[in-house]
């Protein structure tokens, strides 16, 4: 899917193994900019090491979508099968994360859809996200009707769950009509 955005066009698509070193490049430099206290700070080697394994094995059928924009992947999110006795949760979305420069235009809302469609077209209608609670994006996720989900004590720790993918795909839609497709 081709869309325009106000950084010019994107393609959202399936990853290829020959995105990994985008990829990698992507999530360390994502990653030490969210969370630019934490230590240590995982690099390259680490998330090579993560993303080949990814793509090697798919556990739990895991998926990745990107954001292709003219010079390289802007963003991207992940996705797998989740099970968890005590959860009612199916899928996870796993990772998602865009370049500052691409944040804010729609692509997260974009990559999230693509995810939530997926899942649906596996006949999964719920889905779980573990976030950092500090992480400055977390408005996101409450933007996108998630509940949060509390543990014994009554604390938040970044966890949210969507119980209705459909609701969720229906509310993602509208938000993807502000764009532009591209005429291919």
């Amino acid at each position: 899917m081709q869309v325009q955005t106000a950084r010019g066009s994107c393609t959202i698509r399936e990853a290829l193994p020959s995105d990994l070193p985008q990829l990698v490049s992507l999530h360390v430099a994502s990653f030490n900019a969210t969370y630019p206290d934490h230590e240590p700070k995982p690099g390259y080697d680490l998330r090579e090491r993560q993303w080949e394994r990814l793509f090697l094995e798919r556990p739990d059928n895991w998926f990745c979508y990107v954001a292709q924009a003219n010079y390289g992947i802007a963003g991207f999110a992940s996705g797998h099968h989740f099970s968890d006795s005590k959860l009612p949760y199916k899928g996870q979305l796993d990772k998602i994360h865009l370049q500052k420069n691409y944040q804010r235009l729609g692509l997260g809302s974009l990559l999230v859809f693509h995810v939530v469609n997926r899942f649906l077209q596996q006949d999964i209608s719920s889905m779980i996200l573990f976030a950092d609670p500090a992480n400055p994006a977390i408005l996101f996720y409450d933007g996108m009707h998630g509940e949060r989900l509390h543990d014994k004590e009554g604390i938040f720790s970044g966890a949210y769950g969507w119980k209705d993918l459909h609701r969720l795909a229906s509310l993602l839609s509208l938000r993807q009509q502000r764009f532009t497709p591209e005429r291919e």
